[in-house]
């Protein structure tokens, strides 16, 4: 039999979810909406006078800057490397997770350690191992002959955004090998049995029933992973981008993040970068609608 709503539970959720959505409220919609009305405003905190409305100028403007679509573009390059190192590394460490062996559950602990660090930890602590002096990276490939002389692996403009994109690697692929383990878990083993009988292979098993069954899982991370490598801003600000306060930005790695940085907190100006977060947050919602429409419906209705 169904339960009744009596007036007593409703009021009892009316009392517990007040404090909750006023705090949403407060903390994440205000500052949204405050946030908008900014980007509508030439708001100028190094001019010393009230800001005027200037409607969609500040998009406008940002819009037919050369440096805006450099740095775009070079998000983008982040998040093309990135994104398939990363759903390669989890795909395959949580195939490995899903077998069956001693300590399983220790591993499966380990795995999520560079996930728990922040991302500034993580940036610092592969800066040290990519020193050109000291740098661990050196000092292990020496002692194996693999290289003659110390090498400074940030040195190349070339080479800073390729190490960007592995430094967030190792920081983020945990996530998505959690979903993608779950993912496995939820597959039926008779599918694989029944595969065996037939005689596929372990690859033809894997092709044809694990990854068309995962790819509501990759939906979900490919959403959340292009986000966290769009918007990315305390790897490259730790591991390439940092400088002393007021010094200018590596413009070899600047990005999205680091550009808005650079227009509200060294700039002051507060309604371009108000602007160009919404820019930012647009770019961000039309890619993730891509990954949910062409991955994750299509996963599900493969299911």
């Amino acid at each position: 039999m169904k339960r009744r709503i009596t007036s007593s539970d409703s009021v009892y959720v009316i009392v517990v979810l007040t404090p909750i959505i006023l705090l949403i409220a407060l903390f994440i919609y205000y500052p949204a909406l405050d946030t908008f009305g900014q980007s509508l405003t030439n708001r100028n905190l190094r001019i010393r006078r009230p800001p005027k409305p200037v409607g969609a100028a500040n998009y406008i403007k940002l819009l037919e800057d050369e440096e805006f679509w450099e740095v775009t573009g070079r998000s983008f390059k982040v998040v093309i490397i990135t994104l398939p190192l990363e759903m390669a590394v989890a795909f395959g460490i949580a195939m490995l997770l899903n077998q069956r062996f001693p300590g399983r559950g220790i591993m499966r602990t380990l795995t999520i350690l560079p996930w728990m660090l922040p991302g500034v930890v993580n940036g610092f602590l592969w800066g040290w191992l990519l020193n050109g002096e000291y740098g661990a990276l050196n000092g292990f490939l020496y002692q194996f002959g693999l290289i003659s002389e110390y090498q400074y692996w940030l040195r190349a403009p070339e080479s800073q955004i390729f190490w960007v994109t592995v430094v967030q690697t190792w920081t983020r692929y945990a996530f998505p090998t959690i979903i993608l383990l779950a993912g496995l878990q939820s597959i039926p083993e008779d599918l694989f049995d029944a595969a065996k009988v037939d005689g596929a292979s372990a690859f033809a098993r894997v092709r044809r029933i694990t990854f068309p069954l995962l790819l509501p899982s990759f939906g979900i991370a490919l959403v959340v992973e292009f986000i966290a490598a769009f918007q990315i801003f305390d790897v490259v600000w730790t591991l390439t981008a940092g400088s002393s306060a007021g010094g200018s930005l590596n413009p070899f790695t600047k990005t999205l993040m680091l550009y808005n940085y650079e227009l509200v907190f060294r700039d002051l100006r507060v309604g371009l970068g108000a602007a160009l977060s919404y820019i930012i947050l647009a770019m961000s919602l039309f890619v993730g609608m891509i990954f949910v429409w062409r991955v994750y419906n299509q996963g599900v209705q493969e299911a």
